[in-house]
C-alpha cells in the first residue's frame, strides 16, 4: 500500500548501493556541474538551520520483479538500476549500472523523485569531490584533487542575515588540517560514526567552545537522530502507472517528456549503449544544420523502420521491438546519415520545418537502399510541398501511418508522390489557391525557402550555401528613413522583398540600398538587365526607395506568374 513514511538521513545514506538505486528513467547528476552555485553546501546548511529539504519519492520493488539477463519474461519490468554517485570526478560523471544478480537485498527501493539531493548527501557525508585545479591542463597529472566536504565550527552565522551560512567547504586534508582562532575543520562524514559522548570527547580533545561543540551536535541531530527524510513509497507495478507519477512529480525541475522514459525503457534493454549512440547521432545533425530530427524523431523513425506501431505509448517498447531496433541500429542510422547529405545537397540545412520529413525519406532508403536520380526529383517535391503545406504541424501519426503504409507499397518515390496527392483526407499537392497565398508567406515561415527555390531552381546547392537575403535591407524599413513610403514600415519580411543569395554574396552585400549594390556588382547595362529579370524585377525601374511600391506590384504579379507556371507542370 502507498504510503508517507520518515527516516534518518544516516538510515538511508548507509543504504545507498545497497537496497536504493536509482532507475534509467531519471537523469544524471548535476548539482556539481557548476560548484560556484555551492548546491551541496547549502543543502548541509539547509538541515543545520533545521529546514524542510522537502519529500521523496520511492518505488518498492521485490527483486525477482526486475527483467534479468536469463529466463526474460513479459511481465518482468524491463528497466535498468544504476548506482548513486559517490566520489564525483568530473573526468568522468556517469553512473554505474549494476547487475541485478549482484544486489544482496530481496526488496529494492528505486529513487524516483530525489535524486540530485540523496546523491548531494551522499558525496558530503561519505564521498568526494575531484574537480579540475584553476589554470592547470587537463592533460597534467597533477591537474585534478579530490575534496571531501568539512564544515568550519569556529564560524557562527548571523541567523538575521539570510546570507550569511554556515562555512562549509570541500577541501584537501592537508587544508582541512589548519586549527587557528578562525578555523577549525571538521568532516562531515565523521558525524556517521559518533554518539552524543564521542561528541563531547571531540569537543574537550580539541578545546572547541560550548558553540562550536553545539554545532556538532546540531550536525548529529539533523544526520543520525532527526527523521529528516519524508518519502512516499508506491508499490504498484504497473510501469504505465509509474511513469505518469514520474513526470508529474519532476515537472518542477527540468521539464521530462514521456520520449525521456520511453528511451530510458529502451536503454534498459540495449546491448549496445544506444543511449549514447543515440545522443551522438542527434548531436551530429543538430551540427549539421538538422536539429529538427531530435530524439523523440528518432525514436518515432526507429519503430517506422522495424514496421511498428510508432505512437509512443509503453507497449510500442516491448522486448521484441527493443530487439529489432538495436539489430537493425547501423543500418536505421546509415540512412539516417544518407538521407542528410542528400538534403544538405539539395539545400536544406538549416531549413526544415520537421524531422518527420528526414524520417519518411531515411524510411524509403531504409527499405530500397538506394535513391536514384528520379528519385532525387520528387524527393525534392516532397519537401518543398511539406514545407508550403506545413504538413506535419497536425494530424502527426495519423499522416505517419499513411506515408508508412504508401512507401511498404511504392517501389519509387514517383509513385510515393502519386498518392500522396490522392489522398482523400488531405492530399499533398499546391493548389492554385495555395499559390496565390504564397505571396503572404514572410521570413521565418517554413515555407518561404521551398517557394524561393521553387522560384530559383537552376542554383547549385550542392557546391553554395544560399541565404534568404532582403532585397532592400531589413534594417531601414523604418520612420528614420525619410524615404521609405510610411505604409512599408516593418513590412522588410514580405515575400516581395526576399531572393535567394549566395551566402558570401549576401555577407558583402550587407545593408546596402539595392540600387547602389547592383550598380557596384554588375559592371555592364546588361548584366544588371540579367540581374533584374532572374529575380523578377521590372529590368527599367530603378531601385530606389521611392519606387518600392511600383518594386513590390510588378515582383508579386511575376512570381504568382512563374510559381503557376512551374507548379502547373
Amino acid at each position: 500500500m502507498s504510503q508517507f513514511q520518515d527516516t534518518t538521513i544516516k538510515h538511508i545514506i548507509l543504504e545507498l548501493n545497497r537496497s536504493y538505486f536509482i532507475p534509467n528513467l531519471q537523469r544524471e547528476y548535476v548539482w556539481l556541474n557548476n560548484p560556484a552555485e555551492h548546491k551541496v553546501e547549502q543543502l548541509f546548511d539547509s538541515l543545520l538551520r533545521g529546514y524542510p529539504i522537502s519529500s521523496f519519492l520511492i518505488w518498492k520493488l521485490k527483486k525477482s520483479d526486475l527483467d534479468h539477463s536469463t529466463n526474460k519474461t513479459e511481465e518482468n519490468l524491463n528497466i535498468q538500476l544504476y548506482k548513486f554517485v559517490e566520489k564525483y570526478d568530473i573526468r568522468e560523471t556517469h553512473n554505474e549500472k549494476i547487475n541485478i544478480e549482484q544486489v544482496n537485498s530481496n526488496d529494492l527501493y528505486i529513487v524516483l523523485d530525489g535524486q540530485q539531493r540523496l546523491t548531494s548527501l551522499y558525496i558530503g557525508l561519505i564521498g568526494s569531490r575531484t574537480l579540475k585545479k584553476k589554470r592547470a591542463h587537463w592533460d597534467s597529472p597533477n591537474a585534478f584533487e579530490e575534496r571531501k566536504l568539512y564544515i568550519n565550527l569556529k564560524y557562527i552565522p548571523n541567523y538575521e542575515e539570510p546570507d550569511d551560512n554556515y562555512r562549509f567547504e570541500f577541501l584537501t586534508e592537508e587544508s582541512a588540517r589548519i586549527k587557528n582562532d578562525t578555523e577549525h575543520w571538521f568532516k562531515v562524514g565523521n558525524i556517521l560514526s559518533m554518539e552524543s559522548i564521542g561528541i563531547m570527547k571531540y569537543g574537550q580533545e580539541n578545546s572547541l567552545s560550548d558553540n562550536e561543540i553545539e554545532i556538532l551536535f546540531r550536525l548529529f541531530d539533523s544526520i543520525c537522530t532527526r527523521e529528516k527524510i519524508s518519502y512516499f513509497t508506491e508499490e504498484d507495478k504497473q510501469l504505465e502507472k509509474v511513469l505518469k507519477i514520474f513526470i508529474r512529480v519532476n515537472s518542477g525541475g527540468t521539464q521530462l517528456s514521456y520520449s525521456d522514459l520511453l528511451m530510458s525503457i529502451l536503454t534498459a534493454n540495449f546491448t549496445l549503449d544506444i543511449r549514447e549512440k543515440m545522443k551522438d547521432l542527434v548531436e551530429s545533425l543538430n551540427t549539421q544544420g538538422f536539429g529538427v530530427l531530435g530524439r523523440d524523431q528518432i525514436l518515432k523513425t526507429c519503430l517506422i523502420m522495424i514496421e511498428s506501431s510508432h505512437r509512443f505509448i509503453l507497449r510500442n517498447f516491448k522486448k521484441t521491438n527493443i530487439s529489432k531496433i538495436e539489430n537493425n541500429w547501423n543500418q536505421i542510422e546509415q540512412s539516417i546519415l544518407i538521407t542528410i547529405n542528400l538534403l544538405r545537397d539539395l539545400g536544406y540545412a538549416w531549413q526544415l520545418s520537421s524531422g518527420y520529413i528526414v524520417a519518411i525519406i531515411a524510411y524509403y532508403y531504409f527499405r530500397n537502399g538506394k535513391f536514384t536520380s528520379d528519385d532525387n526529383k520528387y524527393i525534392l517535391k516532397f519537401i518543398q510541398n511539406a514545407q508550403i503545406k506545413a504538413y506535419f504541424s497536425t494530424a502527426l501519426d495519423r499522416k505517419l501511418d499513411i506515408l508508412a503504409n504508401i512507401i511498404r507499397n511504392s517501389n519509387s518515390f514517383e509513385g510515393i508522390i502519386e498518392k500522396l496527392e490522392k489522398d482523400k483526407n488531405e492530399p499533398l499537392i499546391i493548389t492554385s489557391d495555395d499559390i496565390d497565398r504564397m505571396i503572404d508567406l514572410n521570413y521565418g515561415n517554413s515555407g518561404t525557402f521551398a517557394v524561393l527555390q521553387i522560384l530559383y531552381p537552376n542554383l547549385n546547392y550542392k557546391d553554395s550555401l544560399f541565404h534568404i537575403d532582403h532585397i532592400y535591407p531589413k534594417s531601414k524599413f523604418s520612420v528614420s528613413n525619410k524615404k521609405l513610403d510610411p505604409n512599408y514600415i516593418g513590412r522588410q519580411n514580405e515575400l516581395f522583398n526576399l531572393q535567394l543569395l549566395e551566402g558570401k554574396e549576401n555577407i558583402e552585400k550587407r545593408a546596402k540600398d539595392p540600387e547602389l549594390w547592383i550598380t557596384q556588382k554588375f559592371s555592364t547595362k546588361d548584366a544588371i538587365i540579367k540581374y533584374k529579370v532572374d529575380n523578377y524585377i521590372d529590368k527599367d525601374l530603378s531601385l530606389d526607395w521611392e519606387n518600392i511600391a511600383d518594386f513590390e506590384q510588378y515582383r508579386n504579379k511575376k512570381v504568382i506568374e512563374e510559381l503557376k507556371n512551374i507548379l502547373s507542370k
